[in-house]
């Protein structure tokens, strides 16, 4: 067993349960084949490290089991995504990890390096965070001593300010901040990350290879009104 844990979120892979914005546009059917690719990507790129990690599912372990294998994964916590996130982190503390870093599903892309460079920097800062193009964060790490509950209290989540509301918190800790990268969650997202990525080290990506097979189905959609409506 390592000291330190990767623990990622994931849904189960059902239709109208995952990537519901992309679906407005190109349909359930196309956003739950897509949400599987995201998954087997990151699944593959964490099998590659040097650390122990864990899918924490919601909201039931069966289906998830089945179609991503058990990496000793566990259920969310009841609360929203801030008391989960919370859970989750004391939980696994509690079975003997030093450092923990949690990370979501809309990142295929993020790399062993960027994870490794997360980890080695909680060795000299309180947290570690990865900004997201949208105002979120796509990760967050702690050392044991250092985790802080109150940054997943009181919290707006999907909304464009929640990456400075954290760091307000947090302004008496040290922080790093890794890369930026982008969560793919609308037509536009995905647009964009196919375009800086298909000709990338992520080019053999199962993400990829499904975009390139489903091209027709994506690559002239716009956002819908619908769809727009729903970003804050």
């Amino acid at each position: 067993m390592s000291k330190n844990l990767i623990i990622m979120f994931v849904k189960e892979p059902k239709l109208g349960f995952v990537k519901t914005r992309l679906a407005k546009n190109c349909g359930h059917g196309f956003a739950v084949n897509l949400y599987v690719r995201f998954v087997q990507d990151l699944i593959y790129t964490l099998q590659g490290g040097k650390s122990d990690f864990k899918l924490c599912v919601h909201p039931k372990l069966e289906l998830v089991n089945k179609v991503f294998g058990n990496f000793d994964n566990f259920l969310q916590k009841e609360g929203d995504l801030g008391k989960k996130m919370q859970k989750a982190f004391e939980e696994q503390f509690k079975n003997g990890y030093d450092k923990i870093i949690l990370m979501g599903s809309d990142t295929p892309h993020i790399t062993n390096s960027l994870l490794n460079e997360s980890f080695e920097q909680l060795n000299n800062h309180d947290i570690v965070l990865g900004p997201s193009e949208d105002g979120g964060y796509y990760l967050v790490g702690f050392n044991k001593q250092t985790f802080t509950k109150n940054i997943f209290e009181d919290m707006q989540w999907s909304t464009p300010n929640v990456l400075k509301k954290t760091l307000h918190k947090l302004h008496k800790k040290r922080v790093y901040l890794t890369e930026e990268l982008n969560d793919i969650d609308t037509i536009k997202d995905l647009k964009s990350f196919f375009e800086q990525f298909h000709q990338s080290y992520f080019e053999n990506s199962y993400t990829i290879a499904f975009l390139k097979e489903s091209k027709a189905q994506w690559k002239n959609l716009t956002l819908s009104s619908s769809a727009e409506d729903q970003l804050v």
